[in-house]
């Protein structure tokens, strides 16, 4: 026994110096892979093992490291359900874990060496025989319980090392994605070219996301289709489907990104995996989609995490709010150009009106025109044909805006041209009739009145070619609707019309108008209607007033009516009346016409 005792003593302090090394080892080290072979290698090696593993909780258990055995077996998960203190041999486990046992058999693993760290079951260090076939000693299992319990320390810490990289690299990657937006959104800024801001996007997320394959869809003027995409030929089959109607009604409807590979996802979205279309992510302004970003596998083959996804819908937003400012910019420059051309429009509309109205001794002439908008399709007119004669005209053009008022600018021209050599009026009206006939469309026509006044003989000539009745007032209270005519001018070529002739008498009044005024509109939805028009002029006829005087309160009248209420269609007013009185042509005045917007 004397003899014997420094062996003793010269081993266990072999098996110190091992653990001490060991333990530096590990403490010099924060890898995971490197902790865990030298904790399996160093017994294995010490004590002439053939095969192990180590089974490391993270956070369930799973196979990490293996020696001697399959490497199919690592990152396998195994169930552990037993929290164990000490080495314990296979066969001497616990029944709750007899999965385990039957996986430690497959592979001759006969010892489990826990490893913890206080209450902590960090895991295992697991053996097979020794190459001598003998048994494990105390003093062995002694040393490998020590040891794994310098392991568990070592092990967690490295863990958490590992979970600590991982999270910096997560805010590396963050931070990396707001810089990108924020520079992306400066460059954004910087233009309100739609087809430029769509590039920026499509360039971003292909070198943000490592893809080659992009489709952006945006919804326009209520229709949603593909604005711009990368990988993908116009030819192809896939474009086609990505086109179809029910890709285009599944895609505007989404509000949540799409992974379109995933197993339970719906038929119309493995569809689209099928045409190598991973990730579908909706682009979202004030709670509404209004374009889509559909992406291809990334070149990596790696799945696009939540930052990804988040990345994406934060760009994809960020680049619908400058597609919004190019539109809106976009508009307010064409508003801007349209305003531009429609005083213009306006300017030469007014010049074709009356500016000024001869004021006879024996006959008062005045008239007006609201438009509703800036340009509008009513007409009137007083023509000076010479000292004898001089006519009135008033028309309204079909439609509103630029369009009937070019149309209302040749009435103007013809109406100019043919006048003066024209004192039948029927026949005149007939020529215009064929001359607007021949210019316009079939929807486009014009009701008009003519009238041609005679100041020696005091007669008056008329034409209506389907105009709202002009009255004739007269002295007595009466009056009369000059409704003979025709058709309305450029309904039918070759139309035939007919005329009237009248004898005028002493304050006879003609009040002409167009349906502005009957159907001016109050904000409760009534109408003006003739039955008020009538009832007006009848009171401002009984007291003598001027032709002026009645336009000025007609006007009055019916803005008192409407209180403000926007009108939808042009007022226009043309008035005679004789005035008793006689006197030569020379000796008129000038007065100023009203046009007012």
């Amino acid at each position: 026994m004397n003899e014997q005792q420094p062996l003793k003593i010269d081993y266990q302090g072999v098996e110190l110096r091992s653990l001490f090394e060991l333990a530096q080892v590990l403490n010099s080290s924060l890898n995971p892979d490197q902790i865990l072979n030298s904790c399996l290698y160093t017994p294995m090696g010490r004590m002439m093992i053939g095969r192990g593993m180590m089974i490391v909780r993270d956070p369930e258990f799973r196979v990490s490291a293996v020696k001697g055995l399959p490497d199919s077996l690592l990152q396998q998960t195994v169930g552990i359900h037993k929290s164990y203190d000490h080495p314990v041999y296979t066969d001497e486990l616990d029944e709750q874990d007899l999965e385990l046992q039957k996986l430690f058999k497959t592979h001759q693993i006969n010892l489990m060496v826990p490893m913890r760290r206080s209450d902590n079951f960090v895991g295992a260090i697991c053996f097979g025989d020794k190459m001598t076939r003998q048994p494990y000693s105390s003093s062995e299992l002694e040393f490998l319980d020590i040891l794994s319990n310098i392991a568990a320390t070592s092990i967690e810490n490295a863990l958490m090392y590992k979970e600590l990289a991982k999270a910096n690299r997560g805010l590396d990657k963050k931070n990396q994605m707001l810089n990108t937006l924020f520079e992306i959104g400066n460059e954004l800024n910087s233009t309100l070219d739609t087809h430029r801001i769509l590039n920026i996007l499509l360039h971003t997320i292909m070198g943000e996301m490592a893809v080659h394959k992009v489709l952006i869809y945006l919804l326009q003027d209520g229709v949603f289709s593909v604005k711009l995409s990368k990988g993908y030929s116009e030819s192809s089959k896939a474009w086609s489907h990505f086109n179809s109607k029910t890709v285009l009604d599944a895609l505007s409807g989404i509000t949540d990104p799409v992974m379109t590979f995933e197993p339970d996802s719906p038929p119309i979205w493995q569809d689209l995996s099928k045409h190598q279309i991973d990730l579908v992510v909706p682009m979202r302004t004030q709670n509404e989609t209004r374009g889509v970003l559909a992406l291809g596998k990334r070149v990596t083959q790696s799945r696009f995490s939540d930052d990804d996804i988040n990345f994406l819908s934060s760009l994809g937003s960020r680049a619908l709010i400058s597609l919004e400012n190019a539109r809106m910019f976009k508009e307010t420059v064409e508003k801007q150009r349209l305003e531009e051309e429609m005083a213009i429009a306006r300017d030469i509309q007014n010049r074709l009106l009356p500016r000024e109205f001869p004021c006879y001794p024996d006959f008062d002439v005045y008239g007006f025109n609201l438009p509703s908008l800036m340009v509008g399709g009513d007409y009137f007119d007083c023509l000076e044909l010479n000292e004898r004669f001089f006519a009135l005209a008033i028309g309204d053009v079909s439609g509103k805006g630029v369009g009937a008022s070019l149309l209302m600018s040749n009435l103007h021209a013809a109406l100019h041209a043919l006048a003066p050599s024209q004192n039948n009026v029927a026949e005149l009206i007939e020529r215009l009739n064929n001359l607007i006939y021949a210019h316009t469309n079939f929807d486009k026509f014009i009701t008009f009145f003519y009238a041609l006044i005679d100041r020696q003989e005091k007669i008056l000539t008329y034409v209506n070619a389907g105009h709202n009745f002009p009255y004739l007032y007269h002295k007595d209270g009466s009056f009369d609707t000059l409704e003979t005519g025709g058709l309305i001018l450029g309904m039918m070529q070759n139309a035939l019309y007919e005329s009237v002739t009248l004898t005028l008498q002493p304050h006879d009044m003609l009040i002409m108008f167009t349906d502005g005024i009957t159907e001016a509109k109050a904000a409760s939805d009534e109408f003006f209607e003739e039955e008020r028009l009538e009832a007006f002029v009848d009171d401002m006829y009984k007291q003598g007033c001027s032709v002026r005087e009645l336009a000025d309160q007609m006007i009055a009248r019916i803005q008192q009516f409407s209180q403000g209420y926007p009108q939808s269609d042009d007022i226009t007013f043309l008035g005679l009346k004789l005035t008793g009185q006689t006197g030569d042509y020379e000796t008129h005045r000038i007065i100023k016409a009203r046009s007012e917007s």
